[in-house]
């Protein structure tokens, strides 16, 4: 197995406070509202985020996704027919955001990385762990750019 060092104290604490803003901002320099589930998810991710461990924020951040979607439409398989005619989700307005969020490039993009790692049926390995301790700049772009969907997404301003 690979060590991975632990973040530095500045680390962690800039890594905060970078999530804690964006989180912010999308919510208009207030807190975001999302129901406890969706609330409990983002406390986790904003943990790992601040720790350094990028793949699991990209899993939890379409998680908070999924799960904010799921509150909003009221069943717990979005993907179903009527989630397509769901109307006054979140403050993005209704179903364009919905189609928004599941069909837009990046929240595709999003899902299906997050897929990948969960669900690798793929011949090849979605992440090894030399990735995880030589690719780490790479990890966490791609991490930022998921907290930054899963931010607008549940903002409602997908």
């Amino acid at each position: 197995m690979t060590p991975i060092d632990p973040p530095s104290h500045r680390q962690w604490t800039e890594r905060l406070r970078w999530f804690d803003d964006r989180l912010r901002r999308a919510g208009g320099d207030g807190p975001l509202q999302v129901d406890a589930q969706t609330e409990a998810i983002l406390t986790e991710l904003r943990r790992v985020f601040a720790a350094g461990a990028w793949v699991t924020a990209v899993i939890l951040a379409q998680t908070a996704i999924d799960s904010d979607v799921a509150d909003q439409v009221g069943h717990d398989d979005w993907e179903m027919e009527e989630a397509d005619m769901a109307v006054g989700m979140g403050a993005g307005g209704g179903g364009l955001h919905l189609n928004t969020v599941r069909f837009g490039r990046d929240y595709v993009w999003l899902r299906d990385k997050r897929n990948g790692y969960v669900h690798n049926d793929d011949r090849l390995p979605a992440i090894t762990a030399r990735e995880l301790a030589l690719d780490s700049g790479r990890l966490e772009q791609e991490a930022r750019k998921a907290v930054d969907l899963m931010a607008d997404a549940l903002a409602g301003a997908a």
